[in-house]
Parts: structure tokens; C-alpha cells; sequence
């Protein structure tokens, strides 16, 4: 059997995608009488529509290519290359073979566009030992003696650097601390150059994200101690990445290499969300001087897209090992750590090992939106670690604000519906805008998957139904209180893939329209005529509710076993919440979900720490 029909028939199966033979069938004709690189071409496009950036030939096969009755077995990696179809490094071809590492060509020069970026911008600034922390003292509060101020290194890291992470669960301080950040930036550069302040742009990879970032930021200013002058050039607004890389409606974007972004200081906020080819343009953006610092959740569901960027940038420095208790975290080298203040490091060990991309990251570990002795905080870090035992016992007493209900759909409906009613009546009052969707924010249901019997679709049909039958909405297709999600971009009106909007009368003119909050906070009425792709939102999935933030979180996983199922995807679930959070499932399937750690193979950690 040729390896094209052994593909069709993985195809007629539905185990690979429609693009992945087409590839496979594209090698063929170019080489028809060598299976093997046909059958890597299907491969290694299935794996990046997994979101895999490479193969990692050291690994065994993935599913469906490990099949018993699949004879094309890779041998040593070094016969591989052909230099026609399979490359090495510096050669033209649609397969690169590094190592044990074999890319689609694209993903190959993009890792390594990122890798450049990266490295560049990680030399140690020239800054005179001790000025930023005699410059970033009034910035941060005392600690108590003894304790180290990671919000502080964390700022004062990224200033040292031209690339920088600050990475920590939900509620440790990641905005507040990259607003003191960018202040700092802002006093050392009148040190240096007062007439020169740097422009400073804030991102985030969705609307709802930029929106958040932007509410975050605007408070975390009120008590900023800056001088006037140095206030007025703080940033005071968040854009998407797409906006703020000029997105043409067909996707390119107004900056890039040949045309820099006017920018000196850029951040991205839930940067775990960003896949490989948004990164790569981002990069591309930015003018030379320029820095970067991403700042996320690392233990967050990776990008939708092929890569794991935030991830592989944190490398080793925010790792957990629970079955030893060893917890290796904010590690430095020698050299950095004698710039990073002695003294707000007491205690704290070098590591003569450490480099890139370690030396750049700082993780946050105080919990200051809920206690992290919570059942929230408590029940995240267990999942973030996989601790079976720890879960079980909180499923056995669990906290005031933590519950466990039965994956009954009857149930979970009925529990949507008392928890959406307050909105839903607002709506039907005609109640501000702002008061409604804040009631709207107060609760969601999350599923794992968007299909199935407890999949989001079902939920969101099983919901109107029920709210029609109850006489909770109207018989039409549009009433008040319709919570929709919108699925696609529309450059010219600003609405995103991502953004949330509620139905109501629109106070200029009665008619009924779907309101959305922007990042600047002001109020959007927009026809539902005029909406791009939308679905209802009474549900979600895991994946969509990234960049959110609720009271109140209702997760639900299937009631089998699925390849979306991961402690990734719960933990973010879970830290979706700001109050309570349930989650219903079989303890088959949680055990199934706590035990699935997702890795991406990916080179860029490597090749940085390489280069």
C-alpha cells in the first residue's frame, strides 16, 4: 500500500484533515517514488493543526500514525534530508530538519524570527548599580523583613532588559505591577533623557482582554506617585494586538519590518494566548530599540493556533515538580543577579546555569484578588499541579465557595437560568446598558467542548428553550437580554472575535440593538443586522472565556473522555472566577482531566538558549 492510500483512508476516517492530504498529494508529485516524505508532510501538517510547531522525532508517533499497519517508520534522522523535500537549516525546501526537530519550512523561519527578536533585546541595559531601586522605592510598598518583593524585581528586571516576562496566577499583581513598570521606565528615562520620554503601547490578543487591561490599568494609576508630566505619558488605554498592528480587513498588518510601529516600550497583556504567527508579525513591528514584555498565566490553555510561545519564553523558570515538593522559580545568573539589587534579593540563590530565556522571567506568587487558602486559589493550584489527593479532599469538604455538582444537564440548566434571570430581568425593564452588563458578567457556564450532550451548543439551545418556556423571553428570534459572542472580526465597525454584547433598546432611538463595552469603556449600539458571525453566549467554551473574568464560574467537563481534556484547560476554567466556582463531572473524567498535561513540541526554548 502507497502511503497516499494509507492517508486516504485516515481521511475517510475524519483522522486527518482535508488540508493534510493535500500537502501529502503536493510532496507526492514531486516525489513519487519515496513514501516517506509524503507521509511526514500529513504528519507534521496534522500536528500543527494540533498546534504543534514541529515533530520531534526523539518522541514516539502521534495518533493515527502510530498504526500497526503503518510501515513508514522514521530510521535515523540524519538520511532524512534530501535537500529536495527535507532540509537542513540554511536550505530552501518545504520540510527543515534541525536536529531532531523536523518543521514545516514557515514555522521553521518564524521560531527563528522570535528567537532573533528575543535575543537582542536581552542584554543587560547600562543602568549605575542601585538607581533603579533608589527610583522604583516610592513606587512599591515596604515588605516585611526577610521577604522578597517580586513585584518589585519583576519591574525592576524588565527595565534592566529590552525583553521581559512577568508571569503568576489570577490575582497576583500582574497589572498593578507592569503599571509601576512602566512608571519606572518613565523616571529613568528622565534620569537619562528628559526630553525624550519613551512612547509606551499597551496590547492585549482580544477585545474583551484589551478591555479588562484598560480598567485594570486606569485604577491601578489612581494611586501612582508620578509627577504630573511623567502621569500625562502614561498609557491610559489597551488596544487589541491586531489594532495596534494596523490590521488591514484581510489580515496584514499597516506595520512591519519595512514600516516599524511608532513605539518605544510595547506590553502584551494574557500573552499565553498569542500563537507562533502573531508573535512572528509582532516582532517583525517592532523598530529595533523598541522593547517587549509580555505578561500572562503560563499554566493558561495555549494559543488556538500552532505554538506555545509564552510557554516555551518562560523556559524553566516557572516550573513545578509536586510528586518531590521541588519548586525551581525566579532563578537568575550570576551576572543579573548582582545588578537585581542585593538587598531586595536576600535569601534568594543564584544559579551559575541560569541564562536565557530564564534570566527574563519573574513569577508572581502573592494572591491578592482572593485568598489563596481559598477553595478558588486551592483548588487552581492543584489542578495547575495535577495533585490528585489535594483534589479529592477538596472535593470531600470543600470550601464555602467551591462546589461540586453532579454533571446532570437538567440540573446545570436549571442553575443558569436562577443565575441569568437578574439580567435578563434588567434587560426587560430597560435598565442602563452598564447595569445589564455588569449583571451579565457576574456568571457564566463553561464547557470543555462545543459539542456533545454537555458540549456548549447543547446548553445554549437547551437554555432558550427553557427561558421561552418560561416566559422569560419573547417568542422572536431578538429580545432584550440575548447574550451573544461574536466569532469573527469586522475591521470596519471594531467588533472582534471574542467580543461579548448584550440585546437592548438603544435610548437614541428605541430600536432594539446588541450593545458591547469597548476598551475605552464607552458604550457600542450595533443592529443585529449588522453583526459579523455570532453565537449565543449563555454558555461558552473553556477556550473563549480566555481574557475573562466572572463572580461566578460553572464548569463543565464531558461525561467522557476527550483529547481536549487537560489540567490546562480546567485551570483556566478555574481561574476564570473571581468568587465561586463549581464543577461538574464524573470523577473518571477529572481524574482523566488532572493526569493530561498538554505539550506542544516546539524549539524555541532550545534554539534561544542555543543561539
Amino acid at each position: 500500500m502507497s502511503a497516499l492510500r494509507w492517508l486516504e483512508h485516515r481521511l475517510d476516517k475524519g483522522l486527518l484533515r482535508p488540508l493534510d492530504m493535500s500537502l501529502a498529494r503536493l510532496v507526492a508529485q514531486h516525489s513519487p517514488d519515496d513514501d516517506e516524505p509524503v507521509w511526514l508532510m500529513a504528519l507534521i501538517s496534522h500536528l500543527a493543526g494540533q498546534g504543534h510547531v514541529c515533530l520531534d522525532l526523539s518522541l514516539p508517533m502521534p495518533r493515527p500514525f502510530d498504526a500497526d499497519d503503518c510501515p513508514w517508520l522514521v530510521p535515523t534522522v540524519a538520511p532524512l534530508a534530501d535537500g529536495v523535500i527535507i532540509g537542513a537549516p540554511d536550505d530552501i525546501a518545504p520540510l527543515i530538519l534541525e536536529g531532531n526537530r523536523l518543521y514545516l519550512s514557515r514555522h521553521f523561519q518564524a521560531e527563528g524570527r522570535v528567537v532573533h527578536a528575543v535575543r537582542q533585546r536581552c542584554q543587560l541595559r547600562d543602568w549605575p548599580v542601585g538607581l533603579l531601586g533608589s527610583l522604583a522605592a516610592p513606587l512599591f510598598p515596604p515588605v516585611a523583613d526577610g521577604q522578597v518583593d517580586w513585584q518589585k524585581v519583576a519591574a525592576i528586571n524588565c527595565v534592566l532588559h529590552g525583553f521581559g516576562i512577568i508571569t503568576g496566577g489570577p490575582g497576583t499583581g500582574k497589572t498593578w505591577t507592569v503599571t509601576r513598570m512602566l512608571a519606572l521606565h518613565l523616571l529613568a528615562a528622565q534620569q537619562h533623557a528628559p526630553l525624550s520620554l519613551p512612547r509606551l503601547r499597551l496590547a492585549a490578543p482580544t477585545g474583551k482582554a484589551a478591555a479588562r487591561l484598560t480598567e485594570s490599568l486606569r485604577a491601578a494609576l489612581a494611586d501612582l506617585p508620578l509627577p504630573d508630566a511623567l502621569r500625562a505619558a502614561m498609557p491610559v488605554e489597551a488596544v487589541t494586538l491586531h489594532r495596534l498592528l494596523g490590521a488591514s480587513r484581510d489580515g496584514r498588518p499597516r506595520y512591519h519590518a519595512g514600516r516599524p510601529l511608532p513605539a518605544d516600550v510595547v506590553v502584551v497583556d494574557e500573552a499565553s494566548m498569542i500563537d507562533l504567527g502573531l508573535m512572528t508579525q509582532l516582532v517583525a513591528a517592532l523598530p529595533d530599540h523598541a522593547a517587549l514584555y509580555l505578561v500572562g498565566d503560563r499554566d493558561q490553555l495555549a494559543s488556538v493556533e500552532a505554538g506555545s510561545v509564552f510557554a516555551d519564553l518562560c523556559g524553566h523558570a516557572d516550573t513545578d515538580q509536586p510528586d518531590t515538593a521541588v519548586r525551581q522559580r525566579n532563578r537568575f545568573s550570576p551576572n543579573l543577579f548582582s545588578r537585581l539589587l542585593g538587598e531586595s534579593l536576600a535569601g534568594v540563590s543564584q544559579d551559575g546555569q541560569t541564562g536565557l530565556p530564564d534570566d527574563q522571567v519573574v513569577r508572581l506568587e502573592q494572591v491578592h484578588r482572593f485568598d489563596a487558602a481559598s477553595g478558588i486559589g486551592r483548588l487552581a493550584e492543584a489542578v495547575r499541579l495535577g495533585d490528585q489527593a489535594a483534589v479529592d479532599a477538596l472535593r470531600q469538604a470543600p470550601p464555602a465557595n467551591l462546589s461540586w455538582p453532579a454533571p446532570d444537564r437538567a440540573a446545570l440548566v436549571e442553575d443558569a437560568i436562577t443565575a441569568l434571570t437578574p439580567m435578563l430581568t434588567l434587560a426587560a425593564r430597560g435598565a442602563p446598558a452598564r447595569d445589564v452588563l455588569a449583571a451579565f458578567g457576574r456568571f457564566r457556564l463553561l464547557c470543555a467542548q462545543r459539542r456533545g450532550p454537555l458540549g456548549m451548543e447543547t446548553f445554549n439551545a437547551l437554555i432558550v428553550r427553557t427561558l421561552r418556556a418560561r416566559g422569560l423571553c419573547g417568542p422572536h428570534a431578538w429580545f432584550p437580554g440575548r447574550a451573544v459572542l461574536l466569532t469573527r472580526n469586522d475591521w470596519s465597525q471594531g467588533l472582534f472575535n471574542g467580543d461579548a454584547g448584550v440585546a437592548l433598546m438603544d435610548p437614541a432611538d428605541g430600536q432594539l440593538k446588541v450593545v458591547f463595552a469597548g476598551a475605552d469603556g464607552e458604550l457600542r449600539y450595533v443592529p443585529p443586522v449588522r453583526l459579523p458571525d455570532f453565537e449565543d453566549a449563555w454558555a461558552m467554551t473553556i477556550h473563549k472565556s480566555q481574557g475573562s473574568e466572572f463572580d461566578r464560574v460553572l464548569v463543565v467537563l464531558p461525561d467522557s473522555d476527550s483529547p481536549l481534556l487537560g489540567r490546562e484547560l480546567l485551570y483556566t476554567a478555574i481561574t476564570r472566577a473571581r468568587e465561586s466556582v463549581g464543577v461538574a463531572s464524573t470523577d473518571e473524567v477529572l481524574r482523566l482531566t488532572l493526569a493530561r498535561k498538554v505539550r506542544r513540541s516546539s524549539g524555541l526554548a532550545e534554539r534561544l538558549r542555543e543561539s
